[in-house]
């Protein structure tokens, strides 16, 4: 699931959701939406700004 992924990942590399909601342009709250399943479906646009955060492809973000 794309949430345990981002959450997942972003606990690996010690990036917090502050940062990924900074770094990102998105709000705070809808970054720990993503982080908590909450916001399952977001664009591909935000996916490819939270991978590159995150410092991962998109491939490995969706599986």
């Amino acid at each position: 699931m794309l949430s345990e992924n981002i959450k997942r990942i972003a606990e690996e590399k010690g990036i917090t959701m502050y940062r990924v909601a900074k770094d990102g342009e998105l709000s705070q709250s809808y970054v720990w939406e993503l982080f908590h399943g909450i916001r399952q479906n977001p664009s591909i646009d935000i996916i490819k700004k939270i991978s590159k955060i995150l410092g991962v492809s998109v491939d490995e973000l969706i599986r």
